[in-house]
């Protein structure tokens, strides 16, 4: 193949650019949406301890049930009404209020509901199954006979709705005495329809008193049958609607581009406000836009679609919430596969009770305006990069060919006739690297075999050097182990083991101080919380040192996430450190002996101290600790220490602008290690 195919080969991988730039993009998306997340959580907890602090707006009555009946389900759900009822026994303002149907175990009685609220009102329509309607008899009783539905509200007062012919009917309800009292506050209309009748109820929301169901009792044929929520309930349950107090508790809260939605602990909505999807974000041309949804939708299909509706309690997040977590879930936009819709959903803490559930909710356009903008500006570059490197590349193919070819004629020239073959090199202004080559081509082909010689005796001088000592070594090492030798010539073996083995073992330490300083010159400082880093690794050196006890210090687990636990550093090296110092302060402890990490957050600098039971440091070495090859311990279990450890420990130290410091504890039990680094430390 010829140089010129060659390049044009290697020009095709500049379309691993655009492929590059789309990796980079869904890596850059998924960290934009793990900050979304983060930043959605935090707002999430912010907003429902503040609207803990303000629990009266988050009921709708106001009251608060016994803990017992806090994540009771509530049953009664009544919907927002925009306009006023109207109470003519239809349904047309109620069309677009959805039913909630009730069927009895039997499969014998079903009836329906719809519930609203409209200001201080409340409105219920109710569609009852009845195969023969029988009316009221007022000559025998006012509420107590023919076909009737009652409704229960709160404080046990429960109202009777019957009618001696369809129209106006008039609810009454009965005292403890079993007197029988009118409700004039209560308008109700009785419709006949097809298989029953339908019955529409207006009354003052206070009437309720928090509470709600019914019941309906059907005569026919001489039997009185009794069915609805209120037999199986046993008890009105607690109804929710959306209440105007509890959406201005979170109208202060709203941003552009976040819905935030209060539940009642049942998982019912009774509080919305705000848009989750992002207002005026910038669009790219609509082709590309969908070309770069389409990447990203694809690895998102598995995620459920939105539940809209008024019912949470099913919700993933929302269960988290109930056991006291932070829940988080993701969904499909159901009307725009390209849309994603993250919820965030947090309990509202009331005396150590959750008396609500804040969810807030954000679209994934928050963050896919900027990648998808993004995208489009790389889509143009790289179509541009591409198309003007391909034709320079062919361009200088070309030149770089011709030139490659004079010269490969005038080396078959200088073959022919070498001592002219400076003579016969062509000349060239282009002052490159061809046109050093060939003005080197004629001295290097006159000094190749020198270079040549010279080369391959260096070659075996320097195997032979390495091989000698070696195998004299080696060699003597083993006729010494079979010869009969008397104990002096057996320690003097030994000790030549001992050296080789101490020799093997400075190498592997120069080596690994080596790699450290390597690691430490390609090292990049980023945002670390220490106190999360210390937590995190004790644990992990309790079940490597499990002969040593370890004590972690010096701050509030609660409370590790503050930003005075954070620092510019290289989280590798400074576990690197810890290890190091781990280890040293492991292998002088004695079994059962306490290792304690300490932790000191000051206002400019860092502190993490690391003590441990056992023997003191010489006072004269105190200061040489940190020196290469520099070791206080004996021998230990025919390990050979050569004091590395502390070494790197101060490389990595100082590489931070900092300091490392030895010392024996105050009460002699021990010695500790205080490493400071300073807030504004940076690369030394």
């Amino acid at each position: 193949m010829t140089l010129k195919k060659q390049l044009v080969c290697v020009s095709l991988l500049l379309l691993s650019l655009p492929w590059a730039g789309c990796q980079y993009l869904k890596e850059m998306d998924h960290s934009l949406r793990l900050g979304q997340e983060a930043s959605l959580k935090a707002t999430t907890e912010v907003i429902a301890q503040a609207l803990a602090q303000t629990p009266a707006a988050l009921l709708p009555q106001g009251d608060y049930p016994a803990p017992e009946a806090l994540t009771a389900k509530s049953g009664f759900y009544c919907y927002p009404l925009k306009g006023s009822i109207w109470v003519d026994g239809y349904d047309e303002e109620w069309r677009d209020v959805p039913w909630t149907l009730f069927q009895s175990a039997e499969g014998l009685h079903s009836s329906k509901y719809r519930c609203v609220i409209s200001g201080d009102q409340l409105g219920l329509f109710f569609s009852v199954d009845d195969g023969q309607v029988i009316y009221n008899n007022p000559a025998r009783s006012l509420a107590s006979n023919g076909d009737r539905l009652i409704v229960a509200a709160g404080a046990g007062r429960e109202y009777v709705f019957t009618a001696v012919a369809p129209g106006s009917v008039t609810a009454r309800y009965f005292t403890e005495q079993g007197e029988t009292y009118r409700e004039s506050r209560i308008d109700a209309v009785w419709m006949d329809r097809s298989k029953g009748y339908q019955l529409e109820i207006k009354m003052p929301l206070s009437l309720a008193q928090g509470q709600l169901d019914y019941r309906v009792v059907d005569e026919a044929d001489n039997k009185i049958s009794h069915y609805g929520p209120l037999l199986e309930n046993g008890t009105p349950p607690r109804f929710v609607y959306q209440t105007p107090a509890a959406r201005q508790a979170i109208m202060p809260f709203i941003q552009p581009g976040l819905r935030l939605r209060l539940l009642e602990p049942g998982g019912l909505l009774f509080a919305s406000a705000g848009n989750p999807e992002a207002q005026g974000s910038q669009q790219s041309h609509w082709l590309l836009s969908r070309f770069y949804r389409a990447l990203l939708v694809s690895s998102r299909q598995d995620r459920p679609a939105y539940p809209d509706g008024v019912d949470f309690s099913e919700r993933e997040e929302v269960q988290a919430a109930l056991a006291g977590q932070t829940g988080r879930s993701w969904y499909r936009d159901s009307q725009r596969s390209s849309h994603q819709i993250l919820t965030m959903a947090a309990p509202v803490i009331h005396e150590g009770n959750p008396v609500a559930i804040l969810v807030a909710e954000q679209s994934s356009e928050q963050t896919a305006g900027l990648t998808d903008q993004a995208f489009s500006r790389l889509f143009l570059l790289s179509f541009a990069v591409i198309s003007l490197t391909a034709l320079g590349l062919l361009a200088y193919a070309n030149w770089l060919s011709w030139r490659i070819r004079r010269l490969n004629r005038a080396a078959q020239q200088a073959l022919v006739d070498p001592k002219e073959v400076v003579d016969r090199y062509p000349t060239s202004f282009a002052n490159d690297e061809i046109d050093n080559l060939t003005r080197s081509y004629s001295a290097l082909m006159k000094r190749v075999h020198d270079y040549t010689d010279y080369l391959q005796t260096l070659a075996r001088k320097l195997s032979h050097e390495l091989r000698t000592p070696l195998a004299v070594i080696h060699s003597s090492l083993d006729n010494l182990t079979n010869q009969a030798l008397d104990e002096p010539s057996r320690v003097y073996q030994q000790r030549a083991k001992d050296g080789a083995l101490r020799l093997g073992s400075l190498i592997t330490a120069m080596s690994e101080s080596r790699r450290v300083e390597e690691s430490i010159e390609q090292a990049e400082l980023e945002r670390v919380n220490i106190a999360a880093l210390l937590l995190e690794i004790t644990e992990a050196y309790r079940d490597t040192y499990q002969q040593c006890r370890f004590k972690l210090t010096g701050f509030d687990k609660k409370a590790v996430a503050a930003e005075q636990n954070v620092l510019m550093a290289a989280p590798d090296l400074l576990v690197q450190m810890l290890d190091k110092l781990v280890d040293n302060a492991c292998s002088f402890t004695p079994p059962d002996g306490t290792v304690e990490i300490r932790f000191d957050a000051a206002a400019d600098e860092i502190r993490i101290a690391v003590s441990n039971d056992g023997p003191l440091l010489p006072e004269a070495m105190q200061s040489q600790l940190f020196d290469n090859l520099v070791s206080v311990r004996e021998s230990n279990g025919g390990r050979s220490h050569l004091g590395m450890g502390l070494h790197i420990v101060d490389l990595i130290v100082t590489f931070h602008q900092g300091s490392v410091v030895a010392a024996n504890c105050p009460d002699d039990a021990g010695v500790v290690f205080t490493v400071t680094l300073p807030r504004s430390s940076g690369r030394a």
